[in-house]
């Protein structure tokens, strides 16, 4: 069991991210709808970074995922590294994905965008381009790569709590919800901060 860290002085923020997206690696069928409802039965709130070929294969769980009040981002159409796209093939997939992720949930992702594995994020063309379209780009500060194989609920708790402490007030935490790891280690994650005297918070309660 994932030990409590030392208590801070509450509250202090903390955004739990998910980049839902078509998992690139074996994946747990239910993962991202086991994640939605361990957040609703431990009441907390997430952000959700939605690829637009995800939110077309799975509409209604899309929708789900903001009348649950989360918030929603833009996580790509194709999910492919941004670098590697023209600029017009990179408008092309943003505003795809703009329109698929509106028709399943009913809201506008702006403007909150995500790269996909992270490409791109420092690139001063790549921020300009999606200012243009009305977008930030959103990075974060823990990332406990439960992705990884050898990732497991415990192991990936543990991190998690103990660099979201040492960050301390909004400390953003990247995770994927088709991952088996994850699924098990957010009823962790979610106790541990708390005992910590953390709260959880949408990205747009830290702007």
């Amino acid at each position: 069991m994932t030990k409590s860290p030392r208590t801070r002085p509450a509250p202090w923020r903390v955004a739990l991210t998910f980049d839902v997206e078509h998992g690139d690696r074996p994946a747990h069928p239910d993962g991202t709808r086991h994640v939605l409802e361990t957040l609703t039965e431990r009441e907390a709130v997430g952000t959700m970074f939605v690829q637009g070929r995800w939110a077309q294969a799975n509409p209604s769980l899309a929708e789900d995922l903001a009348a649950r009040g989360h918030l929603i981002g833009n996580h790509s159409h194709h999910h492919a590294p941004m670098s590697w796209l023209s600029p017009k093939a990179f408008k092309q997939d943003v505003q795809l994905a703009e329109r698929a992720i509106r028709r399943a949930t009913g809201h506008d992702p702006r403007p909150w965008f995500r790269c996909p594995f992270g490409d791109g994020s420092e690139d001063p063309a790549i921020r300009s381009a999606l200012d243009r379209l009305g977008y930030q780009e959103t990075s974060w500060h823990v990332d406990p790569f439960d992705w990884r194989g050898k990732a497991t609920g415990p192991s990936v708790a543990r991190l998690i709590i103990e660099q979201a402490t040492a960050h301390g007030d909004g400390a953003v935490v990247l995770l994927h919800p088709w991952t088996k790891a994850t699924g098990r280690a957010l009823p962790l994650v979610i106790d541990g901060l708390r005992a910590a005297g953390a709260r959880f918070v949408r990205m747009d309660e830290l702007a």
